[in-house]
């Protein structure tokens, strides 16, 4: 005779085993209703559609096992049916508990992956089955459920919206079971997965860790603003373990040291400048002037962003020159740098740098007491510049408005 198995298990006993946990919640109550206990919530911990979910429910109170009423969900506004489970439904989950319990099978495995412990939870799961809850797992972002087939052996977590929800923690100690590799071929179906979405940090982000590295360079120059945009420490560290394994690429250094720079990263900085340095590139300079920023060596920055611009007219050598100056109240200093810079993005078409430009003005036009000038910059600032700038412009303008407050542009 085959082995008693999971897959053995109706819906209508893991059903009736999920609502045996919330015997505390009273039929009729009304009030603060878990989620757990509507057809919603059911479905997503049995690892059924909703439609499905509401067949078996109905064929359970039909029998006497579950009943349903009206009531509010917690966080919801309207009421919503929901579902606990009757003397008779107990008496049949305890049988059915008893039963799997003998046949050695862990209840929580059936019902919740964030409940079990992560072994016994793979060790339940088929290949094919494995194979979907791993690609998942590497997946920093939820993704909706039907993006993936059923799995029969093991209930994948997803949220109230069908989106899959598997805490990080979790899905790390799951992939500790599997080899490098494996993880690597996840990793690349990924980074393929976000490409159809036009996400471009979390393609960089997967193709490195795919292994994919030279790959993930070029994609990295060809998407060169649009990631340089977004600074972060993930991108960072994608941008260095790129130039670790694929060394002599000044563009990917360079996108590094703009990242390092607006993460306020030194050490990243120096690593960047020290490569840059070995490949005789013009953006060491630049880099310099960055730490020395970072550094407040102010003066040594501004001697080094003015000889890179004399040399290029570098919107970016222009910025890093103008910081500097403010930095050491040049105003007058600042104020010729930026207009001159205006004066080589027309010329070149290039308006890369054009928020940065308009917020340098606004700090020049409120060292000199012109709030309201600095203000009206910042706005413009804010329409030219990427996401995740205008929380900071806007704070600025917004503290400027505020009477008797002090504001640094630092």
């Amino acid at each position: 005779m085959a082995a008693f198995t999971i897959k053995d298990v109706t819906v209508k006993e893991r059903i009736l085993l999920h609502l045996a946990r919330f015997s505390n919640v009273l039929p009729g109550q009304i009030y603060n209703v878990p989620f757990d206990l509507t057809q919603d919530g059911i479905a997503m911990v049995v690892g059924i559609t909703r439609a499905h979910a509401s067949i078996d429910l109905k064929k359970l109170g039909e029998t006497g096992l579950v009943m349903n009423w009206l009531a509010h969900q917690k966080g919801a506004r309207s009421k919503r049916l929901v579902y606990s489970i009757t003397k008779e439904g107990m008496t049949r989950a305890e049988e059915s508990k008893d039963r799997l319990i003998q046949e050695g099978i862990d209840i929580d495995v059936l019902l919740d992956m964030r409940r079990c412990d992560p072994e016994t939870k793979w060790n339940s799961l088929t290949d094919a089955d494995r194979e979907v809850f791993g690609r998942v797992c590497v997946l920093r972002v939820p993704v909706p459920r039907e993006t993936f087939p059923p799995t029969p052996s093991g209930v994948l977590p997803t949220d109230v919206a069908g989106m899959t929800s598997i805490p990080r923690e979790t899905a790390l100690k799951y992939l500790e079971k599997v080899s490098m590799d494996t993880v690597r071929g996840w990793n690349s179906w990924a980074a393929d997965y976000w490409l159809d979405k036009n996400d471009v940090q979390e393609r960089l982000y997967h193709l490195v860790e795919a292994g994919r590295t030279a790959e993930a360079g070029k994609y990295a120059r060809s998407h060169e603003h649009e990631l340089v945009s977004n600074p972060n420490e993930d991108l960072l560290r994608s941008l260095g373990i790129i130039n670790q394994e694929n060394p002599g690429n000044d563009t990917i250094l360079w996108m590094r040291s703009r990242v390092a720079y607006a993460c306020k990263s030194l050490d990243a900085l120096k690593a960047c400048l020290k490569d840059l340095h070995k490949l005789g590139s013009p953006m060491a300079e630049l880099t310099q002037a960055q730490i020395d920023i970072l550094k407040e060596d102010y003066w040594n920055a501004a001697s080094v962003a003015d000889g890179v611009y004399q040399q290029t007219r570098h919107p970016a050598a222009a910025m890093l020159l103008a910081k500097a100056q403010l930095c050491m109240g040049d105003i007058d200093g600042a104020e010729k740098t930026v207009i001159d810079t205006i004066d080589a993005m027309e010329r070149i078409g290039d308006v890369t740098y054009l928020d940065d430009v308009l917020r340098a003005r606004a700090e020049i036009a409120y060292s000199r007491g012109d709030k309201q000038s600095a203000v009206a910059l910042l706005g413009k600032a804010k329409a030219a510049a990427p996401d995740y700038k205008k929380h900071d412009l806007q704070f600025l303008a917004d503290a400027i408005s505020k009477p008797g407050t002090a504001v640094s542009f630092i």
